[in-house]
């Protein structure tokens, strides 16, 4: 019945209500709860400021031993890659954030960038620049936005009730609010917009448009490569080269610029993006050991490997059905969870572009499943997104706030329990969400005036992103399944055939091309 319902068209004035209030759950919500935080700010703070003041080269500065005197939420980190530093500079400029302080450009630091952190911190405490700065993050929900709707019209979910399910859904996700609420990486939710753009462009034929949306996104963040490449892999022939130039294309457009103009020290962010950037470690790959170039290759460029043998593997065995909604989503949902997989250092923001495209995964499926809704729920527990204790974000009300959003976050999983259970059906993956909502509120309990000691890193990164992977995974396996099935019911129905002796092979060609001849022959 529901779905009956949510397949029936929608006017246009319902879809953009729809989208408004996304827009407002989204936006209301983030700012109630305290606003973008300025944590991991300066990784595209300082970067922004220099480009709104036109000077560029200063973008990405050596980073001098600066820290001293540094605020917290001031430290010079990893820098960004070059696509939202550009996009926030833009907007920076224009709102004239921080123009009533001069400047100090290159040409008054001396003609050089080396003290540029230091002067742009000094500069930053009387322009009073970063609030405003990181209100410019909102702008990424915006392509996110446009991203989830492409995508929803070009898999025929558009332009109906599953539209308004979709986006709302997205709005309302606590892992959806986390690049801007718990950590600032608006980047992220601008990579995965320009991602999910591309995906609707690849869907509809348009092959350069998708090329270029998706060079883009490889800008804004790295893990938009486990995107691309798979695109590139299952896209048919005629379109596999256009895609494969344009992205490169619109890549080298953003990218080598930035990195002449800075002496090459943008080429690590363009590179890598974030993901270079220093940790406090404690996932499975993490505790390996490992160390230096070999982490940095595991977790960032081994699965891009792995999405390019995995997208192979599925083009191989599923041919032109590899393009259809369901089995292109799930491989792509698949490529995105290796990132998790191979983090060294795993926060609730790096959930993101996963539970989006579990979300339109579902929404292609016509069902948004009670797992899905309890696995969203335990991310947000897992890494609470709502600011509290000394976060520079946080409100006066933030632990109460925190420790209800732990309250209804098991009170959610244990209604979906008690809903399959007044229907007489178990599912383990809810019984199993409900034993790790109880871990996870067990242990940011106190007791006796303590704290319980938190569950390890790699025990979260193993259940969610375990339950990612499976979920993500599943409609390709039932695919792959079912096409292994046909295989084999195809070679057993040749085996049946009963054998036709050599003899009659010979003769029988002569005897039915003279006939067919004689028929042609009196048909004219």
């Amino acid at each position: 019945m529901a779905r009956r319902v949510l397949d029936r068209p929608l006017p246009g004035v319902v879809c953009l209500a729809s989208w408004v209030v996304a827009t407002g759950l989204f936006l209301g919500i983030v700012a109630l709860l305290g606003g973008p935080s300025e944590i991991d700010a300066s990784e595209s703070a300082y970067a922004t400021w220099a480009i709104a003041h036109g000077d560029v080269a200063c973008a990405y500065a050596p980073n001098a031993a600066v820290t001293q005197g540094f605020l917290p939420e001031y430290w010079v980190g990893a820098h960004t890659a070059p696509l939202w530093p550009l996009v926030s500079g833009g907007l920076a400029a224009a709102a004239r954030i921080g123009h009533e302080v001069p400047f100090p450009t290159a040409q008054a630091l001396g003609g050089h960038c080396t003290n540029a952190y230091s002067a742009m911190y000094a500069w930053t405490q009387g322009a009073r620049s970063m609030l405003p700065t990181t209100g410019v993050g909102y702008v990424g929900w915006f392509a996110l936005l446009a991203g989830v709707i492409a995508v929803l019209r070009a898999t025929g979910r558009g332009r109906c009730g599953w539209e308004a399910v979709g986006v709302i859904v997205a709005g309302l996700s606590p892992v959806v609010w986390m690049p801007l609420l718990d950590a600032y990486h608006p980047e992220d939710l601008l990579a995965m917009g320009l991602v999910l753009g591309g995906v609707a462009c690849f869907r509809r034929g348009r092959w350069g448009w998708a090329g270029i949306l998706l060079g883009l996104a490889v800008t804004s963040q790295q893990f938009a490569l486990l995107a691309l490449v798979p695109l590139v892999v299952v896209a048919p022939a005629v379109g596999r080269r256009r895609l494969a130039v344009a992205s490169a294309l619109s890549w080298a457009a953003v990218a080598l610029p930035m990195v002449g103009v800075t002496s090459g020290r943008a080429l690590g962010p363009v590179v890598f993006g974030t993901g270079d950037a220093g940790t406090f470690g404690g996932t499975v790959l993490w505790e390996t050991g490992l160390q230096g170039g070999a982490l940095t290759f595991c977790s960032r460029i081994v699965p891009v490997i792995l999405a390019l043998v995995l997208a192979w593997w599925v083009r191989r065995r599923l041919g032109p059905r590899a393009l259809d909604p369901v089995p292109l989503l799930s491989l792509l949902a698949t490529c995105l969870s290796l990132r998790l997989v191979f983090e060294k250092g795993l926060f609730g923001y790096k959930f993101m572009a996963l539970a989006v495209m579990l979300i339109l995964l579902a929404v292609a499926r016509r069902r948004i499943s009670a797992p899905l809704v309890a696995w969203l729920v335990l991310v947000g527990m897992a890494f609470n997104p709502v600011p509290a204790g000394l976060a520079v974000n946080a409100r006066s009300w933030g632990n109460g706030a925190a420790g209800a959003f732990d309250w209804s976050c098991v009170a959610v999983i244990l209604a979906l329990v008690v809903w399959d259970a007044t229907r007489r059906r178990w599912r383990p993956s809810l019984v199993g969400a409900l034993a790790l909502a109880v871990c996870a509120f067990w242990h940011l309990r106190p007791a006796a005036g303590l704290e319980h000691p938190a569950l390890p890193l790699w025990f979260w990164q193993v259940a969610l992103v375990g339950g990612g992977v499976v979920m993500a995974s599943a409609p390709l396996r039932v695919l792959l399944r079912r096409r292994q099935a046909e295989t084999e019911a195809e070679r057993a129905s040749l085996a049946s055939v009963p054998s036709v002796a050599p003899a009659a092979l010979v003769r029988e060609p002569p005897v039915i091309a003279d006939r067919l001849g004689r028929r042609w022959a009196s048909s004219y």
